[in-house]
């Protein structure tokens, strides 16, 4: 989700892990399992994957979100809601209200499953993505789908399943403890930027920008901590993504991290009340003169 991912921020390393895995910043575990002879130990990276199949294929659901972020050295806040049909429909509504000072913009974007719908503030131009057209260059494999699992990486589009669908492939990830956060049954994964692309990825145009590093990568988010629901009716919910960067000396010496963003997903609730009218968005193409991104999400032929 583009407009609704506003912010990105990591860092590396065992000694990342120690810190702050175990209390640096909130949301930490208050207990914690550790791998045993008779337990294999769970490639993290297949569960981020895992949880973007959940959040398209899964059962309907709803929460409120929250975000935190520091850009530009202002505080940037959002707070909205989010409801997925779930299913593999593609259908979802998330409305927000993001805030920066005196400045609120309100931002929707809507899926009925054929076309989606993204506004942001009302001065900018409502972009459109064809989600049926994706679909249909995927004709075949998304009939022969356990054989191509790439499929669902291509089908995570705005909501949920595209903040996941960027968590993995921008970053690798190489450490999963499970525990508990507030009572709840949960992994928490930990992953830095990638240097080279996952073995399953997407090859559309987004995910290549999603994967490309710039030339000096001192801003972009370096390390994130995803966690995941561990219980039977909330496996592979993203309840908090946490992104960092390093925070260096006056000599350019990694000191320590630094938060830069946070974004919770709370109040999780399973087949939520779901009118007619919640994946509806109303756009007069002749008046609006929207902007069509369906060729960002073509995966290549």
């Amino acid at each position: 989700m583009r407009t609704a991912g506003i912010i990105a921020c990591l860092f590396a390393g065992d000694w990342f892990a120690s810190k702050v895995m175990y209390g640096q910043t909130s949301g930490m575990l208050t207990s914690a399992a550790a791998p045993s002879a008779s337990r294999p130990v769970i490639d993290p990276n297949t569960l981020v994957l895992a949880a973007l199949r959940q959040s398209i294929t899964g059962p309907p659901i709803a929460c409120k979100v929250h975000q935190q972020s520091i850009a530009f050295d202002q505080q940037v806040v959002l707070s909205g809601e989010y409801k997925s049909a779930g299913a593999g429909t593609g259908q979802f509504r998330y409305t927000a209200r993001i805030s920066s000072g005196e400045t609120t913009v309100d931002t929707i974007q809507v899926s009925d499953g054929r076309l989606m719908h993204t506004q942001m503030g009302e001065l900018s131009p409502t972009k459109i993505v064809n989600v049926e057209k994706v679909r249909e260059a995927m004709t075949s494999k998304i009939r022969r789908i356990d054989e191509h699992p790439e499929v669902y990486i291509h089908l995570a589009i705005g909501g949920q399943p595209e903040i996941l669908r960027s968590l993995y492939q921008k970053y690798h990830w190489y450490r999963s403890v499970e525990g508990k956060v507030g009572g709840v049954d949960v992994w928490q994964l930990l992953g830095k930027l990638r240097t080279e692309p996952p073995k399953l990825s997407g090859t559309a145009k987004i995910d290549k920008e999603t994967m490309a590093l710039p030339a000096t990568t001192e801003n972009l988010p370096s390390n994130v901590r995803l966690t995941l629901g561990r219980t039977s009716n909330m496996q592979y919910f993203p309840y908090l993504i946490e992104y960092f960067r390093i925070k260096k000396d006056k000599d350019g010496r990694a000191i320590g991290l630094e938060a830069v963003s946070k974004i919770e997903y709370s109040e999780p609730t399973l087949n939520p009340k779901i009118a007619e009218t919640d994946f509806v968005y109303r756009c007069d193409v002749t008046v609006d003169k929207p902007e069509w991104e369906t060729d960002l999400y073509l995966p290549a032929p």
